[in-house]
Parts: structure tokens; C-alpha cells; sequence
């Protein structure tokens, strides 16, 4: 029996108490988009009927929206009716979708007309009348379960799963639930657990509603052999590393998704599918071992990348580099970075071993030589780091190496060298949405780095701690509107300024940083008007940003920043503080990004004004 033949279309009766066994209907599209109807072209004939569309008695805003989203008669008023015959059947057509409508949101007992009245020769007026009748409640939701083999499944209760009893009967509700009570019982070890049928007792009078739904459970299996499949140029011992589960543990259908996830972040395939078999197997043993099947596609292991910024203070910079994944099949890494401009010129290799005697953590090395001739200094570097990164939780991250430098710094005319030891810590939090253009969540990184050796024959012994964040906050359900907030605090634990080089004292100014000034000139100055660099600093920033029509969208920001030569800020310099606007285009590869800053409170050494061209949000 369907739902629709127990809903009395007209109401009911005072007085009248009717008891009738029904299916709770569910239409497609009535919980969203609403449905799809089948579009044809057709030559327009040389009369038709223009017309207005008008709803009266919608119980809820929600309802009126989802009408107008879903009925034809709304979705083709533009196009016109060849006649007045054919608007007729086109909104009589309309009501048993209408009248779904109503039913998903609980209204059961309702009633939906149209009427069609000429206007003019060639205009019309169509009319949805509801009378939707009182909401009905759901009094009493029941999940029967059945199963095969020795084990029971689990037992479920509707109400926890998110089933609306004792409130408002919507019908999408109810079917989340019985989606829930399926997904549970997949994580559970009922692998092909299944949704059967529902059924239901409505009290019209009452304006109540029962329903009991049917599920399947069937067997409950544990993890049986993993087969891969597919890939040509990865070792297999080395993917079943990834497995977070073992052979004999209950099967969960989640686990097989996180199988997929992590194996689609290693970057070897384009194409990943974690499966068990489509029909339940045979299986006399207790308990029953489900195969699962790994599907893999091989992805180039090669990479070509380059970028290119521009900066009104450091001018243009290239950047280009090349990766090789998987040297051995275990997913080896090599890269080769250069970079190129007036200021810094830098060429980086590195190596990277994932999966380094456990899940998540990744040994790593790496080699670089930088030269730098800015305001603030001019060196030649080389430095050598090496050490492990792991993956603690899917947000958190965290790192330790070893560092060796040798540098040659010309600071205002006086030459040193500089050999230092150390050992970078870090620990990372990444609860954005995106990695170039973040809308909401947070960052969060702390570097923690002790130095010990020698600059310009002193001993130089000193402790870099420097933390940044940023928190995305949408304005909007679409994202187009996002309140974006950035802050940095750090500080240099040593005697004094002299002993810490130049290359490791803290700066702030530039297009990652405070936007208007130049890079590394907030702060002290000296009598040059060269940056000097100091032992603290402190940055904050604000960016409204908007997606102004199609690909593009603008950002209003201010950015503020104190550079102090002591080990806590003591405001010696004051705070230079910017502002600015920016455009943005919108990419598949991130927002192309053009900034524009002015510094607000400027002293004589600053220009007028900051252009920045990159990819990528400033922050």
C-alpha cells in the first residue's frame, strides 16, 4: 500500500479517528534540489500564453522555496505555454510533486489544487492552493534488524540515530535515520547491511505517526586476505603499510574508506577503489573472512612545476622545480627547487622516505644554497637538515631534525662568517578547508629551533621560538563572504642582538607579512635606514574578503607589525601599520592573487606604496 493511498487529500472528519497501515514516501528532490524533468526544444509557436505563478497557504518558507525550485510550472514560466490547455496540465502535473513536498516535510494530511485563470488574450494566472493540514508528529519509530550466521547485530535506537521521535514527522529525517542505522551496522561487521521496506500507522484525528523500518543485516564478517591490484611500479609490502586494519579485526566499512584516503594522499595514483566482493561470499567458518580488493591506477611519477611573483620591493621571482616520486617503489622522493630573483636566489635538493618505521612519519633530507642581498644584509648560505616528520592526527603535524650552516654575511660593510648547529622543531595544526584559498577552520604552527656555534668569531648560542596563526571565518553558506584573521608572535632567547646573525634575526614587513612595507623594514633602522632586525616581533592582520561576480572577487585588509631589538616587545619603534585592497581570480590551481598596500603611519625611510603578484591567499 502506498503512502499516498492512506493520506487523505481532503482532511478528516471531526470525530473521525482513521487507523491505516502505509510506507512513509520519500521523494528524490523533495529534501533539495527538487526533481528533473526531461527538457525538450521545440519551435515557439506563433501564440502563447505568458503567465504569473502564484503560491498561497505554504506552511513554512522552506516549503514555498522548495515548490519554486522543483515544480515546472516555476522552473518554465519563461518559456511560456503554447496554450491555455497546456498550462492547465502542466500545473495539474505539478501537484503530486507538490503534494511530496508536503509530505517530506510531515504535513500528511494535506491538500494541493491549481488554478488557471485567463488574464488577458495571451497572459494568465496560475495558482498552487494548499491546505496543509495540521503537521503530524512521530510518535514511535521501531528498527527491526535481521540477521543471519551466530552473531547479532547490534542493537539500534532510532531516536540516537537522529530520527525526529517525538517531533516533527519529516520524512527526510526519518530516512537519515534508517541510513544511519545501515552505516552502523557496516561498522559493525555487517558489510552488506541494507535498507528493506518501512512501514507505518498514521492517526489523522491525532495527527500522529508510527514507523517501523526494515533492515537487512545479514552476516557479520571480519577482514579477510587484501588484494592489490592494478599498479605496476609499487611494491606491495610497502602499500600494506597503509592498512589500518588486520586480517581477523571486525570489518568496518569506514576502515576501508580511510584504505582509500591514505593511499590517494601518497600521490602515486590517479585512481584508487577499495571494495570487498558485490554479493556476500559463502562462508562456513566462524567467524566469516570478507576479502577486500585494493583497484589501483598508476599515476606519473614525475613532476614539472614552476610559479612566478612580483613584489614592488624585491621585484620579479621565478620559481621552478621537479619532483620524482617512487625512485624504489616505496614511494622514494626526490626534488629539485630553484628559485630566482633581484634579492635571494636559492637552489634546494631534497629526499623524502614515507612510511619510516611506522604509519605517518617520513624520514627526510635536504640541501640548500642561498644567496641574498637585501637592505638588511648579504650572504652566501649553505645548510644541511635532516631528521623525521610525522602525521600525529589528520590535523596535526609535527617535526624534528638536526641542522648544520655555514654561512658569509656582509652586514653594512662588516664581514663574518658564521658556522652554526641546531635543531628545528616544529609542531603544525591544519584545520583549514583549502590549502591556497581557505574559507573557514584554523592554522596554527609553532617552530622551535636552539642554535649553537660561532658568528664573526663570537660564540653564538641562541633559541628561536616563533608561532603564527589563522582563523577563516565564512560569512555566508556559499563561502562567497570569509573574515580572515592572521597573528605571529616570536622571540629570540639570547644575550644580546650581536650574537645572533643577521640571517636568523626576526623581520616583519613584506607581501606575507605586513603588506605596504617593504620586506623586513618594519622594525628598527639604521642609520642607513637599513633594516637591523631584532629579538621579538609581533604581527596582526585582517582581510575581509568577497567573490564579486563569476571568477573574480576583491579583499579590503589592514596589517599592523612591531620588530623589537629586545627579547619581548617594548614598542621602542612604535607599530607601522597598513592598509590596502586587492584583487582575486579564481583558479582550479588558487586565486591569483594582487595586492596593493599603504602604509599608514610611514616614516621617511618607506615608499608610498606596496604591489604584491602571487598565487595563493596572502595567508
Amino acid at each position: 500500500m502506498r503512502a499516498s493511498d492512506w493520506i487523505p487529500r481532503r482532511g478528516c472528519g471531526a470525530g473521525v479517528r482513521a487507523v491505516c497501515l502505509a510506507l512513509v514516501s520519500l521523494a528524490a528532490g523533495c529534501t533539495g534540489a527538487g526533481g528533473r524533468f526531461a527538457e525538450a526544444e521545440f519551435e515557439r509557436p506563433e501564440t502563447t500564453v505568458s503567465y504569473e505563478v502564484a503560491l498561497e497557504g505554504a506552511p513554512s518558507e522552506e516549503i514555498a522555496a522548495l515548490a519554486e525550485e522543483s515544480l515546472a510550472t516555476y522552473r518554465y514560466r519563461a518559456e511560456d505555454a503554447s496554450s491555455i490547455a497546456f498550462l492547465r496540465r502542466r500545473a495539474e502535473g505539478d501537484l503530486p510533486t507538490l503534494d511530496k513536498i508536503l509530505r517530506s516535510r510531515g504535513y500528511y494530511s494535506g491538500d494541493v489544487e491549481a488554478a488557471v485563470e485567463e488574464t488577458g488574450l495571451e497572459t494568465a494566472q496560475v495558482t498552487f492552493i494548499i491546505e496543509p493540514g495540521p503537521a503530524y508528529t512521530l510518535s514511535r519509530h521501531v528498527l527491526t534488524v535481521d540477521h543471519e550466521g551466530d552473531v547479532a547485530p547490534p542493537a539500534l535506537d532510532a531516536a540516537e540515530l537522529g530520527s525526529p521521535v517525538g517531533e516533527q514527522a519529516e520524512a527526510a529525517a526519518i530516512a537519515a535515520a534508517e541510513s544511519a542505522a545501515v552505516a552502523r551496522l557496516k561498522r559493525r561487521g555487517f558489510a552488506y547491511a541494507r535498507f528493506v521496506d518501512r512501514g507505518g500507522v498514521a492517526d489523522p484525528e491525532a495527527a500522529t505517526l508510527e514507523v517501523e523500518s526494515r533492515i537487512s543485516a545479514g552476516r557479520a564478517y571480519v577482514f579477510g586476505p587484501v588484494a592489490f591490484e592494478g599498479t605496476e611500479t609499487v611494491e606491495e609490502d610497502y602499500l600494506r603499510t597503509y592498512l589500518p586494519f588486520a586480517p581477523g579485526d571486525t570489518f568496518d566499512n569506514e576502515e576501508m574508506r580511510t584504505l582509500q584516503q591514505r593511499l590517494f594522499a601518497t600521490e602515486l595514483f590517479d585512481a584508487v577503489a577499495v571494495s570487498p566482493p558485490e554479493s556476500p561470499p559463502e562462508a562456513e567458518e566462524t567467524p566469516a573472512k570478507l576479502p577486500v580488493t585494493v583497484t589501483l591506477e598508476d599515476r606519473p611519477p614525475r613532476t614539472i612545476a614552476g610559479g612566478l611573483r612580483y613584489d614592488t620591493d624585491v621585484g620579479p621571482t621565478a620559481r621552478a622545480s621537479f619532483e620524482h616520486r617512487n625512485l624504489f617503489g616505496r614511494n622514494e622522493r626526490f626534488r629539485v627547487e630553484a628559485e630566482g630573483g633581484l634579492v635571494e636566489q636559492r637552489l634546494g635538493f631534497g629526499v623524502r622516505k614515507p612510511q619510516f618505521r611506522r604509519h605517518g612519519q617520513d624520514l627526510l633530507a635536504d640541501l640548500t644554497f642561498k644567496r641574498t642581498d637585501d637592505e638588511a644584509f648579504d650572504s652566501l648560505s649553505a645548510i644541511a637538515t635532516a631528521g623525521v616528520e610525522r602525521r600525529l592526527t589528520r590535523r596535526w603535524t609535527a617535526g624534528l631534525r638536526g641542522l648544520l650552516e655555514a654561512s658569509e654575511i656582509n652586514d653594512d660593510g662588516d664581514r663574518g662568517s658564521v658556522f652554526l648547529l641546531g635543531a628545528p622543531f616544529f609542531i603544525a595544526y591544519d584545520g583549514s578547508d583549502d590549502l591556497l584559498n581557505p574559507t573557514e577552520g584554523g592554522r596554527f604552527r609553532l617552530d622551535a629551533t636552539p642554535f649553537t656555534g660561532y658568528y664573526n668569531r663570537l660564540d653564538s648560542e641562541f633559541l628561536v621560538l616563533d608561532s603564527r596563526g589563522s582563523f577563516y571565518l565564512p560569512l555566508d553558506e556559499e563561502h562567497d563572504y570569509v573574515l580572515a584573521t592572521r597573528g605571529r608572535a616570536a622571540t629570540i632567547i639570547s644575550p644580546d642582538l650581536a650574537r645572533v646573525p643577521p640571517n636568523h634575526r626576526l623581520y616583519a614587513g613584506g607581501g606575507g607579512s605586513v603588506r605596504g612595507y617593504q620586506e623586513r623594514f618594519v622594525g628598527p633602522l639604521d642609520s642607513d635606514d637599513d633594516p637591523v632586525g631584532g629579538r621579538s616581533a609581533l604581527e596582526a592582520g585582517v582581510e575581509m574578503r568577497a567573490r564579486l561576480f563569476g571568477n573574480f572577487g576583491g579583499v579590503v585588509f589592514v596589517d599592523a607589525g612591531s620588530v623589537s631589538t629586545e627579547m619581548f616587545p617594548d614598542f621602542a619603534e612604535g607599530i607601522q601599520v597598513a592598509a590596502g585592497v586587492g584583487l582575486r581570480y579564481h583558479t582550479l590551481a588558487g586565486p591569483v592573487r594582487l595586492d596593493v598596500g599603504v602604509p599608514l603611519n610611514p616614516r621617511d625611510a618607506d615608499d608610498a606604496f606596496q604591489v604584491y603578484f602571487s598565487i595563493g591567499q596572502a595567508f
